[in-house]
């Protein structure tokens, strides 16, 4: 199908898909993909947008701006992220670029966790397959064939899992040991207040580069990292043990129980009760009267 996008020039293909509620539920899926030439015209902006999207680029240059911070992915990068905060994105003029958007169970979760261990931006040695599964996506489409909702699980899977493998940056590499400690540091530290300064003094790097390093190797600033983790332990313990809404705030470092809510239903989507109800394995324990009353 030909696009007839702003900036978006006739040689380029798109194609577009409907997953059944049943497919939603159980596999990866694709929304949108295609192969685009672009020139200084083309731009997208979002408030927010349901499926994730991973771009690989093959000449030119792509912008993008995620939540106010910018960042750009050149020819033989990759540009992955999540598409439910703000964003806006366009490109240089001759940029080609292949994309995907897709969606699935947990998707956005490994989403996050590609980009804190390989960044936003991915420049690595398994690139150049997942160009090859991305022509071969495009290819398989222009042809009018289909497949079954396995192959097609099967093939954004392994994308995702090329994706986790990046070439770091020289100065990262210097100071990875360092980074990997202050990671380690907050994952067994949640219950407890963690400051920046504390951060770059176990980096044992100033506050400015330290902050500038984790961006760049997490994808996320160190506050927001401290955020995540937090929530990755509600997540736990809501599903691990019987303590109230309250009892849990208090292990993953909030007193106050109605700041872990509003946190964990912006970025998870609903709140923590309402997660313990739809995700706990059948046969545990029922919700206690202080879930109920702080589900209401």
């Amino acid at each position: 199908m030909k696009s007839y996008e702003i900036g978006v020039l006739p040689e380029s293909e798109w194609f577009f898909f409907s997953p059944s509620e049943e497919t939603r539920k159980m596999f990866y899926y694709h929304t949108m993909c295609g192969h685009f030439y672009c020139n200084r015209d083309y731009y997208i902006k979002r408030e927010t947008f349901s499926p994730l999207l991973l771009i690989y680029v093959r000449r030119g240059t792509f912008f993008f701006e995620l939540s106010g911070e910018k960042h750009e992915a050149r020819a033989g990068q990759i540009a992955f992220f999540d598409c439910r905060q703000p964003h806006y994105y366009h490109t240089a003029d001759g940029t080609e670029f292949y994309y995907v958007h897709f969606d699935g169970p947990q998707a956005h979760e490994l989403c996050r966790y590609i980009n804190q261990t390989s960044g936003l931006v991915i420049e690595g040695e398994n690139n150049g397959a997942i160009l090859r599964m991305m022509d071969e996506m495009v290819a398989f489409y222009q042809n009018g064939s289909s497949e079954s909702v396995f192959d097609t699980s099967a093939r954004i899977y392994q994308m995702l899992m090329l994706l986790n493998n990046p070439v770091q940056s020289p100065r990262l590499k210097k100071n990875d040991d360092s980074l990997i400690r202050v990671v380690t540091y907050i994952r067994s530290h949640v219950g407890k207040r963690i400051t920046l300064q504390e951060m770059a003094d176990i980096a044992g790097l100033s506050l400015y580069y330290f902050s500038h390093l984790f961006k760049e190797m997490t994808g996320q600033s160190p506050n927001e990292f401290v955020i995540y983790s937090r929530i990755d332990r509600a997540k736990a313990l809501l599903l691990t043990s019987d303590l109230s809404i309250a009892e849990i705030s208090r292990e993953v470092g909030y007193p106050n129980s109605s700041n872990l809510i509003t946190l964990f239903t912006r970025r998870v989507g609903c709140p923590p009760a309402q997660f313990r109800r739809e995700n706990r394995a059948a046969g545990t324990a029922a919700l206690g009267p202080a879930e109920t009353a702080e589900a209401q």
